[in-house]
């Protein structure tokens, strides 16, 4: 596992860059977060719900959360401390929050300490754990859900075979090069951001979709399921036994 600090997300300016143009990178995230809040609507009970956002960002999952139910107590955990700070910049003085500066590496390793939770959410974090880590987080995960706690996860995917990968990236060329005529970037190309996807001493592991919920399964997870996916960019998740 890469070390956090050894990571691109370590250099301020990068996190920050992908903060400002997230909506390019991620084709239809904004729908995305809108599906990910329906499944906490339809789910969620009680006046209290105790939320664990890993990889948090900058809050923005946290925050939609929150627009549907003011009652969530949620801990964002976050490697970066620019992130953390402005995940708190976001959510401002809403009640019930603490903030965690831990990275994946911390958390498996049992050098922080986490209660048990009624949701655990993440979005594009877990997919640069390669696939041995990922199983060991969605045994962490698992184990500190209460019986019927649910897990969704935003993340990008490693499509089944070349062509069909070919087809997606042109997806995702046209998403980013839609986005960017209509916000007037011009300082950034598709093709390069492929590129660095792509590249290998990039920290980034992306793995199948099959093999995730294969071992979303093996982690002790039901009802799992794919709830959405467009080219490489997938939400999928389950529900603890």
């Amino acid at each position: 596992m890469t070390k956090f600090e050894e990571s691109m997300w370590a250099d301020e300016e990068f996190s920050s860059n992908y903060l400002e143009n997230a909506d390019i990178y991620i084709v239809e995230r904004r729908k995305m977060i809108k599906m990910i809040s329906s499944f906490f609507v339809h789910y969620s009970q009680g006046d209290r719900i105790s939320l664990l956002d890993l990889g948090c960002g900058d809050g923005v999952l946290t925050e939609a959360l929150f627009k549907v139910n003011n009652k969530i107590h949620a801990t964002l955990v976050d490697g970066s401390q620019t992130m953390l700070q402005k995940a708190k910049d976001r959510l401002g003085t809403k009640h019930n929050l603490s903030f965690v500066e831990a990275d994946f590496q911390e958390i498996l390793d049992g050098r922080v300490k986490f209660g048990q939770f009624d949701y655990c959410i993440s979005a594009h974090a877990i997919h640069h754990l390669e696939m041995k880590d990922k199983e060991r987080l969605f045994c962490f995960i698992n184990k500190h859900l209460v019986p019927g706690g649910k897990f969704i996860n935003a993340d990008v995917v490693l499509p089944p075979s070349t062509e069909i990968e070919e087809w997606y990236f042109v997806i995702w060329k046209q998403w980013m090069q839609n986005m960017m005529n209509k916000l007037n970037v011009r300082d950034e190309k598709p093709e390069d951001v492929i590129k660095k996807f792509k590249d290998p001493l990039s920290t980034n592991s992306p793995d199948t979709l099959e093999a995730q919920l294969k071992t979303l399964k093996n982690a002790g997870f039901s009802d799992i399921d794919c709830y959405y996916k467009n080219g490489i960019f997938a939400l999928f998740g389950g529900i603890k036994k």
